[in-house]
């Protein structure tokens, strides 16, 4: 059957133009923002409901706008060959060949393209319907293709699904770093930036990098007088305190400081400060921050102990611990009676230098002088130094670890209660 010459030309280019719309269809729905679609679908867009249908077969998607893609391409270049050969005869597989691939480089791949990256989103918006569509019609022969793509490649050894839900999991964190380092860099967010990474970061932190040191807490003994208790009160801005009996170690209770404020008769001779305590909460060292935080949220507390496999006590830590990992250090008008991290764990004597007392946390070190100091074997510098160097340190003994150099100021008896730190230029 012949048809006039203006039909194939119009053909043609009404296939070129099919061609435009599937190459920008598919950057568009592949470029477009996945959270902004979600945020759109749950506030009632429906087009960006139907964007999340379509996508979550990304498979059948592509299949389906790459069929019909290379469809409207192989015809539009079989009518120009029909033409040209009529014309030029044996030239026209020559000239078509050029025609075609201009035409549809240009007008079928580049520029659909490039304005599609420039409105992704819009783009993505307005045509999922339309895609959707079109996915329904050719879905028989769409199956069938993706059937034999799947059997192909089991063929030659290649299962292209078979991913672990910790890689999917994992590939899902490294886009949200991604997309969270290009909101630093591409705005004034950097505060913003450094919360969201903290936030990711609490399920590989565990309790015992951040908890504060049984040699730094303030507690009471369990038969502390009514007198002594509110004289060492006076000193203490703390409204949690941890009771031990017997020894230092053995921790009984926790003395809510508002549990006895709010007694108006206290009989000094019978006072027994078990009375106004709770139960102590024991956590092991090694859970994760990310666990902590919503067991502090579900057991409505603010305060627990942390202890080792062996059940022995080695800190505590609050709520308020976790909160500084995710927005930095939080001063309240009773902090300078605490000990300040910034100011007496830590001094820059020259640059570069530092003192730094042993009891100070790794990563307060890493964040205040700018190192980034392994936790995974120590939760101190003290126990870093003790851990990399497999001896007890003398006074004056130096070491190397790091990039930064490490001489011990001064100790006692095995316990390293302040030291040098050097950072290499």
């Amino acid at each position: 059957m012949e048809f006039p010459l203006y039909i194939l030309i119009g053909s043609i280019i009404g296939l070129v133009f099919l061609s435009a719309f599937f190459s920008g269809s598919e950057t568009s729905l592949t470029s477009a923002s996945k959270p902004r679609m979600h945020m759109l679908a749950r506030n009632g867009k429906k087009n960006a409901g139907i964007f999340e249908k379509i996508f979550k077969d990304k498979e059948q998607l592509i299949c389906t706008i790459l069929f019909a893609n290379n469809l409207v391409n192989v015809l539009a270049s079989a009518l120009a060959t029909k033409i040209l050969i009529e014309i030029t005869q044996t030239e026209g597989i020559l000239y078509a060949t050029i025609i075609m691939t201009l035409m549809i480089l240009i007008f079928g791949e580049l520029i659909p393209k490039t304005l599609a990256l420039s409105n992704a989103d819009k783009f993505a918006l307005k045509i999922a319907p339309l895609i959707r569509v079109i996915i329904i019609i050719l879905f028989p022969l769409t199956k069938i293709l993706n059937y034999i793509v799947g059997f192909i490649l089991k063929m030659v050894g290649v299962d292209y699904k078979d991913s672990s839900k910790e890689e999917i999991e994992e590939k899902s964190e490294e886009e949200l770093r991604g997309a969270i380092d290009l909101h630093g860099k591409y705005s004034t967010g950097k505060e913003e930036k450094q919360m969201l990474n903290s936030i990711l970061d609490l399920d590989e932190i565990t309790v015992g990098s951040i908890m504060v040191s049984r040699t730094d807490i303030f507690s009471l003994p369990s038969n502390v007088s009514y007198s002594e208790l509110i004289a060492k009160l006076k000193d203490s801005p703390h409204s949690r305190i941890p009771v031990w009996a017997k020894n230092p170690e053995n921790i009984v209770g926790v003395l809510h400081v508002r549990k006895l404020i709010g007694e108006n008769n206290v009989d000094q001779k019978k006072f027994n400060i078990l009375n106004y305590c709770q139960k102590p909460w024991f956590i092991p060292e090694s859970t994760k921050l990310d666990n902590q935080l919503m067991a502090f949220k579900k057991r409505k507390e603010h305060f627990s102990i942390v202890v080792d496999e062996y059940g022995e006590f080695l800190g505590m830590i609050t709520l308020e611990d976790i909160i500084e990992e995710i927005v930095g250090d939080i001063d309240d008008e009773q902090d300078d009676l605490k000990i300040s991290k910034n100011v007496n764990g830590i001094r820059e004597t020259s640059k570069n230098n530092f003192l730094v007392n042993g009891t100070v946390n790794i990563r307060d070190l890493n964040k205040q002088i700018g190192t980034d100091l392994p936790i995974n074997n120590a939760s101190t510098v003290a126990g870093l130094i003790l851990y990399e160097s497999r001896i007890i340190p003398k006074k004056g003994q130096t070491f190397s670890f790091f990039d930064l150099k490490f001489k011990i100021l001064s100790k006692k008896n095995n316990q390293i209660l302040l030291l040098k730190i050097e950072k290499n230029n």
